[in-house]
């Protein structure tokens, strides 16, 4: 197979008629020219150059050789011209990832302020780290802090969870005796339709956990949908409760369609920016903290 490197070499000695001249333009030694020039006359099986007591002239092959490579060779160097460029859209390329849950809420209204090249990847928590470790992705927005050789962890802000409500419910009265008789308040609740985003109410029981002094929930979710986004969605088109990320349910709360009932703060945990270390720009890191830590 023809080594690629072989061609270019060739290419520089037919332009320049020198083997010193071609060194000095592919940056590589006098010898280096030489012996790959030797290995793709002997792969060819022809004399490409006759050597002279100043340079070189080429062969009958050697010309036919040049008019076979020259457009593909100077296609390929158009490109390396282009990435070379401050301006190539493969510098400027972003690669982000985060989960499906987040990604309405957070990432997309900030998306386009982001950049004019930016690819998006979803993904777990664990696959998001790999792929920023690899190189394969520049960054990922994940729950807690990673820190590891290969990664830079930046926090952004710490996540809340939120009891939600259809505007048609009020929880008014079970919200103001709280304090003074969480049981009722308890009973009320347990009433009600519940949204949830897992079978398993991850969400609901870590509220009852916090709320209502670590008591294992009495409900039984009426509908699950597998993302926290749109289970605030369905529940803005009917009538019920649940329990959800304040990021998410932000939209939904701005707009009227959902109503916030503080009884008690329940954090859950904190999101961070991680970074390729080797291959993220500082500055481009930056932009997408100050662009996020808006967003909080």
């Amino acid at each position: 197979m023809l080594n690629l490197e072989w061609l270019r070499t060739f290419r520089a000695v037919y332009r320049t008629k020198s083997l010193s001249r071609a060194a000095e333009m592919l940056r590589i030694s006098q010898p280096t020219v030489s012996q790959q020039l030797s290995t793709l006359e002997a792969h060819i099986g022809q004399k490409l150059f006759t050597r002279k007591s100043k340079g070189v002239i080429e062969t009958n092959e050697g010309r036919i050789l040049n008019t076979l490579i020259s457009g593909a060779i100077e296609s390929l160097e158009e490109v390396e011209n282009l990435i070379i460029q401050d301006q190539s859209s493969i510098k400027k390329m972003i690669t982000i990832g985060i989960s499906s849950h987040l990604y309405k809420t957070l990432l997309c209204p900030q998306l386009f302020e982001l950049g004019d090249y930016v690819h998006v990847r979803f993904g777990t928590k664990s696959s998001l780290i790999t792929d920023v470790e690899e190189g394969n992705l520049l960054y990922a927005i994940i729950p807690d802090e990673q820190n590891t050789f290969d990664i830079i962890c930046n926090p952004l802000f710490e996540q809340k969870l939120v009891l939600v409500s259809t505007p048609d419910i009020d929880l008014s009265p079970a919200i103001k005796s709280y304090k003074t008789d969480p049981a009722s308040t308890e009973h009320e609740l347990t009433h009600q339709k519940w949204y949830a985003h897992d079978a398993g109410s991850s969400f609901i029981k870590l509220f009852w956990v916090t709320v209502f002094d670590k008591k294992r929930p009495a409900v039984v979710p009426n509908y699950v949908i597998p993302n926290e986004y749109e289970v605030l969605f369905q529940l803005s088109k009917g009538s019920g409760l649940s329990i959800a990320l304040l990021q998410n349910a932000l939209p939904f709360i701005n707009d009227g369609t959902l109503v916030e009932w503080p009884i008690r703060p329940v954090p859950l945990r904190k999101l961070s920016l991680i970074s390729n270390k080797k291959n993220a720009p500082k500055e481009t890191t930056e932009k997408i903290l100050r662009l996020l830590q808006r967003k909080s």
